[in-house]
């Protein structure tokens, strides 16, 4: 049953006191001759709302209740668990052969949709090794294997997957304080990268092209930043194309 009265399109004003962090709803002053005499009556009722009901069948063909987690996704099997794992040990660790292994499989494995946001968190710690370029470049390889799996639908996860890439090409890294580190190769390489995740999946996030353009571009006319990023921004608006 709609609830007469309610469904303003206006936002309703909040206050702050002054004397702590307690917010109250502020009441508006309402003219009465104004509103006895206006022409436009409003509506008695808000429009009403449709509630939908979603279910699941479980691998037996039984039906979960409402707002379960299909156990489908809820956990990992073990299968997954011990590929996960030993996909992230053969990429970050000693021996190149089993890497490249690892990340061939990363590309091409039909059956890992479900360890898809795991391995976006892997690529998100970028942050956490900037003084790294070798392993920068290993969590990038994990982001290009994402990118080309054609089984995988990245979906919302882009937006994560370019904010990590950007912050390759863009940020001025622990690493790039040394000068003998060759972190432009590094920041050609994410802006490669990040030219391959607009072309291929930019329709999945709307508005992510002019994001991306604003991103390179505040670097890019910020005269704080150091050469480095401008360089980033740089070989990031060339990889995206001319236009």
């Amino acid at each position: 049953q709609a609830v007469c009265g309610y469904g303003s399109q206006d936002a309703l004003p909040f206050r702050a006191i002054k004397e702590g962090e307690l917010y109250f709803q502020e009441d508006r002053e309402v003219n009465l001759v104004e509103l006895a005499l206006a022409t436009n009556i409003p509506k008695g009722c808000a429009e009403t709302a449709v509630r939908v009901h979603v279910s699941y069948l479980d691998g037996k063909g039984n039906l979960e209740p409402q707002g379960a987690v299909p156990s489908a996704v809820s956990t990992l099997t073990d299968d997954l668990l011990k590929y996960y794992q030993h996909v992230t040990r053969a990429v970050l660790g000693d021996d190149p052969q089993l890497m490249k292994v690892a990340l061939q499989d990363l590309q091409t494995n039909s059956k890992i949709a479900a360890l898809l946001p795991y391995f976006v968190y892997v690529v998100s710690g970028v942050k956490s090794v900037s003084h790294d370029l070798e392993q920068l470049n290993r969590l990038l390889h994990i982001a290009r294997s994402l990118i080309q799996n054609p089984f995988l639908c990245l979906g919302s996860y882009v937006r994560s997957l370019i904010a990590s890439v950007m912050y390759c090409a863009l940020e001025p890294l622990a690493a790039s304080i040394n000068p003998l580190n060759d972190h432009w190769t590094l920041r050609d390489y994410a802006a490669m990268l990040l030219s391959r995740i607009f072309w291929t999946h930019g329709d999945l996030v709307s508005g992510l092209y002019h994001q991306i353009l604003l991103s390179l571009q505040k670097v890019l006319a910020d005269p704080v930043r150091p050469l480095c990023s401008h360089y980033g921004a740089v070989v990031g608006l060339h990889a995206l194309g001319w236009k």
